[in-house]
């Protein structure tokens, strides 16, 4: 697989993405994550990328060299707002108050980013790559279950927590409950989230 493109390539990309690399770049992004949702990353190839921009796979190595530099770029925004969710709620007092403020700003960051959440997830290759690449995942994957349940919890709580945050990003991509608001879906998603890890919601 060639991973750059050639000197030649390189006035067919910019064309391709209509001379603003930025934007290029960005229409990338957008076409390799429908591709990730609906195919996984293991099942999308940067032709299929390609082809649903409509353009040559030399325009998609123009702005990326490597599928993996795309599934890393794609899953930033969420990361980006994950690690400002785990700093606000640490600094909340008390634990129910840190696993509230947490599981209310994550059951909004899915409803936000339904596609990006699933795939953190659920797609192995993603989760593979974040522990090779990128050095704060496993921090991430200590620091969310002491946030929910604290330090000392036994192995229940954890189970719980664990089965708290798969299942708001499941059923927040549910068809089933497409017919609801967001404002709806939070409600419904906050709640048994805090069911779950046996915190009670502030009225």
């Amino acid at each position: 697989m060639t991973s750059v493109t050639s000197e030649r390539d390189l006035p067919a990309a910019r064309r391709a993405t209509g001379g603003r690399p930025a934007d290029g770049r960005q229409r990338v992004i957008d076409a390799a994550l429908a591709q990730f949702a609906e195919y996984g990353v293991e099942g999308t190839s940067l032709q299929m990328i390609a082809d649903a921009m409509g353009v040559t796979k030399a325009a998609v190595y123009y702005h990326f060299k490597t599928k993996d530099e795309i599934v890393l770029t794609v899953v930033k925004p969420a990361l980006d707002q994950l690690r400002v969710i785990l700093d606000e709620s640490e600094a909340q007092r008390g634990q129910s108050a840190r696993s509230r403020a947490f599981l209310t700003a994550f059951v909004r960051l899915v409803i936000g980013h339904r596609e990006l959440l699933t795939l953190l997830y659920d797609d192995v290759t993603v989760v593979r790559l974040l522990r090779t690449h990128w050095p704060e995942f496993e921090d991430f994957e200590r620091r969310v279950p002491l946030l929910l349940v604290g330090p000392d919890a036994a192995a229940g709580p954890h189970v719980a927590a664990a089965v708290a945050l798969t299942g708001i990003v499941a059923a927040a991509g549910n068809p089933q409950f497409s017919g609801l608001s967001d404002a709806e879906l939070e409600e419904h998603l906050l709640d048994a989230g805090l069911r779950l890890i046996g915190t009670r919601r502030r009225r």
